[in-house]
């Protein structure tokens, strides 16, 4: 819950500044993160242990790091503010790491910020400028789906 607020006060300062934002990633993976933390809640998380869930989320981090690190190698990289001829692919790709995403923070507390942000910048070059805060307003819809569906399964 206490994410859940604090990614929400920071989505909507972002919305509110009108910061640059890709829109497509923050809807196709929204929608594929709702259904990956709703299975994840459901069904993964209880699946796995303590030391389990504690390795997944290194994992998650370190691949994130590896990412930013293979990013910041590529000095005069070029870069775009959203995707570029975005088509059906692209929208599938969007939509599949979302779920993806979504089962990470089922278990981890975050996954679909840092899937979309490692996505937005390495596959589609989105500037690390638009995919911060793309990533942040992911997090904060996927934490209120997470904490309404707890909240809603733990009273039935």
């Amino acid at each position: 819950m206490i994410q859940s607020c604090g990614m929400t006060s920071a989505a909507f300062t972002i919305i509110w500044m009108k910061i640059q934002i890709e829109w497509h990633a923050i809807i196709l993976s929204s929608l594929g993160a709702t259904f990956g933390i709703i299975f994840g809640l459901q069904f993964v998380d209880d699946l796995l242990t303590g030391p389990e869930k504690k390795m997944l989320f290194v994992s998650i981090w370190f691949s994130f790091a590896l990412s930013l690190f293979l990013l910041n190698t590529q000095k005069k990289r070029t870069t775009y503010e959203k995707v570029q001829e975005f088509c059906f692919w692209k929208g599938v790709v969007l939509f599949g790491i979302g779920i993806i995403g979504g089962l990470c923070s089922a278990f981890a507390g975050s996954g679909v910020d840092i899937c979309a942000f490692s996505m937005l910048t390495l596959l589609f070059r989105i500037s690390e400028k638009v995919a911060t805060p793309t990533s942040v307003i992911l997090m904060a819809v996927n934490t209120c789906v997470g904490f309404f569906w707890r909240q809603e399964y733990n009273t039935l």
